[in-house]
């Protein structure tokens, strides 16, 4: 790293703590008198319509804009929005039909184009059931059904969502939909998106584009926007699996603890940052100015240290107690010891591995053949080895699919069947080479690990019984049985029996932060929303080891807050 670089970065953040001078509640930004409605009668809900991909520069479109949207300068220039088949569509705004069924705009198996001409803008409603029962130049008013929601595979049992444009009345631009649509998008942002995180990250451009509605313009024709040198997180085909996270077991907690905010970004800073696995006083985010090199810079809680650069973006691959680190250079895997920087060289096939949290073994994953959305999935083999390399040994293959450790010993595996429906979840120990299953759960998502690997928690949607929507765990051993949880809404877990939840409230611009213990059932508020006000934007937030602070990023000015517990 030369040393101008270095320079300019702390040039930047100075300057921005005197811009910003004392940490201050932000001003709301929503913005009001929006044209359009949603093109859903219902309220969001996992019985009704969730956040599938957002608009522009998603990590979907950065792995797969080259085969699916490469005419809307590789963006994913659309809403979508998961729903049932046959759920009914309506008119975001008075207008008139344009085209039923134009094939020229995609969105197969039918698609439907109204005009806006008060508003200078067109919408197409894509990957509808069946063809609609209008016709060009009819009228329609805003609210009125215009069509039923489909799946693009004309399947309904595949990947059932309405994809949702707005264009220029000359159809050669696509703009932000949540520049239009009067929704509270981070609140749906915090639960139901199909990539977490949801956008990709340039190394070089760091803060640019990264929230849903912070997003460009797409010119039909013109070149790919997200052709990045360097970018976070790493594509699809040589991301390793993610970490497990440490063990950590704390006391419940306690009746009158009280909730306060503070800010610590620095003039919109920064998406995706993160905790130190062990140490609850640092935190670390991707920062940067256009046109140089991103950092890794280490912030302290209690203000002792300035923020300080520690590497170039994007973030070394470290062990779940960063002790170890993993390199790939021209395809060669490395394991380093960074106490000492004593490395030693493992083969897996140039694949990046995950570490156990003891530090022992090695994971990987080997796709045969490439994954395309709606197409039959890819061979992926899993693979385990020792931690020095010796003893590698493919223990599972699949079609499509995932795996992750749980704790030192055994891998969750997650398998797909093949009507795409049902997900089966299979836990297998490196040990003894053993596996049982936890069970088969139809339209499963958002599956997330417990501290430890004792519980996984997740979501279903889509359930015959209205009733069995909703969030679910179980527990990590054979025979256990998934238990329906009484909330709805993102969680983050705050140790190995309790998370810290924001239930999906519409009724309220702020978010709440509320509580419960998986082992007693407590089940509380921790926030009023009159009293703290705070928007968890992108869905990104996390929580310390302590389980006492909880850093996210608000949506009302974009910059990085901590909400701390205290007693």
């Amino acid at each position: 790293m030369n040393r101008p670089h270095w320079q300019l970065m702390m040039i930047v953040l100075v300057g921005g703590l005197l811009l910003a001078g004392l940490p201050s509640q932000p001003t709301s930004t929503a913005q009001s008198g929006k044209p359009f409605i949603l093109p859903v009668q219902s309220a969001p809900g996992p019985d009704s319509w969730l956040m599938g991909q957002y608009y522009g520069n998603t990590t979907g479109a950065y792995n797969f804009g080259a085969q699916w949207y490469s005419a809307g300068q590789r963006l994913h220039f659309g809403l979508d929005l998961w729903m049932r088949c046959g759920t009914p569509l309506v008119a975001m705004a008075d207008g008139e039909v344009h085209a039923v069924d134009a094939r020229a705009f995609g969105s197969a198996p039918h698609n439907l184009i109204l005009v806006h001409r008060d508003l200078n803008l067109s919408v197409l409603y894509g990957h509808l059931l069946e063809t609609p029962t209008l016709v060009p130049g009819q009228p329609v008013q805003q609210g009125e059904v215009i069509g039923l929601s489909g799946d693009p595979d004309d399947q309904c049992d595949s990947r059932p969502h309405l994809h949702l444009e707005v264009r220029s009345l000359d159809f050669s631009t696509t703009f932000n939909p949540v520049d239009y649509i009067d929704a509270p998008w981070h609140k749906l942002a915090n639960i139901g998106p199909f990539s977490d995180p949801m956008f990709q990250q340039d190394m070089d451009n760091p803060r640019r584009w990264m929230s849903v509605d912070d997003q460009p313009n797409v010119l039909f024709g013109y070149g790919a926007l997200n052709d990045y040198a360097s970018t976070w997180p790493y594509p699809i085909d040589v991301r390793p699996p993610d970490n497990a996270v440490l063990d950590r077991q704390l006391e419940p907690l306690p009746e009158s603890v009280t909730v306060t905010a503070r800010s610590r970004g620095i003039g919109a800073c920064c998406p995706h940052p993160w905790w130190h696995p062990t140490d609850t006083n640092r935190f670390y985010l991707i920062d940067g100015v256009a046109g140089i090199r991103a950092s890794v810079f280490e912030y302290t809680v209690d203000n002792s240290v300035p923020p300080t650069p520690i590497e170039e973006a994007p973030p070394m691959l470290v062990s779940p107690d960063r002790t170890l680190q993993v390199t790939r250079v021209n395809g060669q895997i490395t394991i380093r010891r960074l106490d000492d920087l004593t490395e030693w060289p493992v083969q897996t096939q140039g694949a990046l591995p995950a570490v156990n949290p003891d530090n022992t073994q090695l994971l990987w994953e080997v796709w045969r053949g490439q994954y395309l959305p709606g197409e039959p999935y890819q061979t992926v083999e899993t693979w385990v080895s020792d931690i020095d390399g010796n003893n590698p040994r493919m223990i599972w293959q699949q079609s499509g699919g995932w795996a992750v450790w749980l704790d030192s010993e055994h891998i969750l595996i997650v398998s797909p069947v093949l009507d795409r429906t049902d997900t089966t979840l299979t836990v297998y120990n490196t040990l003894t080479g053993q596996s049982y299953p936890l069970g088969i759960f139809n339209w499963m998502r958002d599956i997330s690990v417990a501290p430890g690997g004792g519980r996984i928690m997740f979501f279903l949607v889509n359930q015959l019984n209205a009733n069995d929507n909703g969030v679910y765990v179980i527990d990590v051993e054979q025979g256990a049985q998934a238990e329906q949880l009484p909330f709805f809404g993102g969680w983050q877990w705050r140790d190995a029996n309790s998370v810290f939840y924001i239930p999906l409230d519409l009724s309220t611009e702020s978010d709440i932060l509320a509580y419960y213990h998986l082992e007693t059932g407590e089940n509380r508020y921790l926030t009023d929303p009159t009293q703290l006000n705070f928007q968890v934007a992108n869905g990104d937030w996390a929580v310390a080891a302590d389980g006492n602070t909880i850093l996210f990023r608000d949506a009302r000015d974009l910059n990085v807050w901590l909400l701390e517990l205290t007693n």
